[in-house]
């Protein structure tokens, strides 16, 4: 071999692993792209009797890669990262049902970003091991409202546009976990409802939150759920001209709740909690006692919901 091939080999060889590099970059960050990158060219045809290969990508492929580009410093790519193996995921044989992918997943609920997080939260959404995906939510409502509640009073625009983007990302995780009909994730939205308190001047929590949250909590459609949703009306019953908002978000779920059980709902009024209360005790028979323990994931997302959350963005106006 001359020494003009020999350069040339070797400067060939580096150029298509460049390529490769090149390549798998785009179909990390590719929406719905699988996280491995399949390089060399066409594959040859095996021979005769031979077992076909696999169709795609293993489980142990997908969070090989995931755990490397989850690594970014970069929120876009790490929530990139998230849509890819949730995505590539339901293409295997389980459908990403298994453990391992939803502690991955579930990562994405953990992270300091918002839009990392609602990545995750479509993701988990439906179709993800049971387990897993309820002490997920569980511990992301309760950092995501003290999160919100830290910086609720701050005047400037980075903590009004966070408080706008988080409280509509809360009620996201809250409709989430709903679709999973489980009592277990009915006491962690009980637990949410019962954690919000009055509002008070510049700091309205319940009002950002308590109509999102009640409306998944309601969904369960057990007496306790209803019950607790029914306490909760008490909470805001100051006429001080801070609780009004969150009141009346409050009326208004349960009165959606009541009309779609064929009981007309009371009417708005100042002792609207009362109204509610004498409701609950002349109907609570209709309400089952409990859901038990779901055995499979909910297999599609809850009406209502996207298939795959959009992540809040940044300047929107805050909801209410």
């Amino acid at each position: 071999m001359t020494r003009d091939v020999q350069m040339t080999v070797p400067a060939r060889a580096r150029g298509r692993s460049r390529l490769r590099g090149a390549l798998l970059a785009v179909l990390l960050l590719a929406p719905g792209a699988t996280l491995l990158a399949q390089g060399g060219g066409a594959p040859a045809d095996p021979p005769a009797g031979a077992a076909a290969a696999p169709a795609g990508p293993t489980e142990k492929d997908l969070l090989a890669d995931y755990g490397k580009a989850f690594k970014s410093r970069k929120p876009a790519e790490r929530a990139a990262a998230v849509t890819a193996l949730g995505d590539a995921s339901r293409e295997l044989p389980d459908k990403g049902t298994s453990k391992p992918v939803a502690k991955a997943l579930a990562d994405g609920l953990g992270d300091d970003e918002l839009e990392v997080r609602a990545a995750a939260v479509g993701q988990l959404a439906w179709g993800r091991h049971v387990d897993t995906v309820l002490a997920a939510f569980k511990a992301m409502l309760e950092d995501q409202r003290k999160q919100i509640d830290k910086r609720i009073t701050r005047p400037d625009p980075e903590s009004r546009d966070y408080v706008g983007r988080a409280s509509r990302l809360y009620g996201d995780a809250c409709r989430a976990l709903a679709n999973y009909r489980d009592d277990r994730s009915a006491a962690t939205l009980s637990d949410e409802i019962k954690s919000l308190r009055p509002n008070t001047d510049g700091a309205n929590l319940s009002t950002r939150l308590v109509g999102d949250l009640a409306r998944a909590l309601l969904s369960f459609g057990t007496a306790d759920a209803v019950e607790n949703t029914v306490k909760q009306t008490q909470v805001y019953s100051e006429d001080d001209g801070f609780q009004e908002p969150a009141a009346r978000a409050i009326h208004e779920a349960l009165a959606e709740f009541s009309t779609a059980k064929g009981v007309a709902p009371p009417e708005w009024s100042k002792t609207y909690y009362v109204s509610w209360h004498d409701w609950f005790e002349a109907n609570s028979k209709l309400f089952p006692k409990k859901l038990g323990k779901l055995d499979a994931p909910p297999t599609a997302p809850s009406d209502g919901m996207a298939d795959k959350m959009t992540p809040p963005e940044r300047g929107q106006p805050a909801p209410r």
